[in-house]
């Protein structure tokens, strides 16, 4: 009964993207198990068969998809599951086909900068900016990913984890800053993460 009704409200929050919000494009088979919040006046598009879900623990918390800019793109292939997952583009965030997020943040501008002027942050521009995630990639709970990282095909990025710089393919990283712990191969990258929590 739980499935059926995911894909009940999957399919209505798709037809009433369709219908009333033409930046936004939604595969089919979404499965929203929690609330999907997609806000701002960007590009948004999410691949078929994606999941919503909540963060084990802390049912309050849902997904959010925001974009700070009507130039702003957030591109998120399919089979992709996202638990209580915080996308937020100024500029543009593209995540593969068959990757994780839990409860983790992914940021591609400072907003503005740490004093008392809060002016607009220097340099920023979507060339330097952009975040790409690959296929298979899985991003443990409490993690970060900020503005210029690229996280390549089958990286693991282990629970509250700050990712500052490039993930090659394949790596297991933990830490802040994300440095790499072991070689991922020969291990499922939703197993490897699932098991810490």
């Amino acid at each position: 009964m739980r499935d059926t009704l995911a894909c009940f409200r999957g399919y209505l929050y798709r037809v009433i993207c369709r219908l009333f919000r033409r930046n936004i494009e939604i595969g089919s088979g979404l499965r929203m198990y929690k609330r999907l919040s997609i806000v701002g006046k960007g590009k948004v598009v999410l691949g078929s068969n994606c999941l919503i879900g909540e963060a084990l623990g802390d049912s309050s918390q849902f997904v959010t998809l925001y974009t700070h800019d009507e130039s702003a793109i957030i591109q998120i292939g399919a089979n992709a599951a996202l638990y209580a997952a915080r996308v937020s583009s100024k500029y543009e965030i593209t995540i593969g086909d068959d990757v994780l997020i839990e409860q983790s943040g992914l940021l591609d501008t400072d907003f503005h900068s740490i004093d008392k002027s809060r002016k607009h942050p220097e340099g920023e521009t979507r060339e330097r900016c952009r975040i790409v995630v690959g296929n298979r990639v899985c991003i443990g709970a409490r993690s970060f990913v900020t503005r210029g990282v690229q996280i390549e095909d089958d990286a693991v990025v282990f629970p509250g984890s700050v990712v500052t710089s490039l993930i090659k393919a394949g790596s297991c990283v933990g830490g802040n800053p994300a440095k790499p712990i072991m070689s991922n191969s020969g291990l499922s990258p939703i197993g490897c993460t699932s098991s810490l929590g």
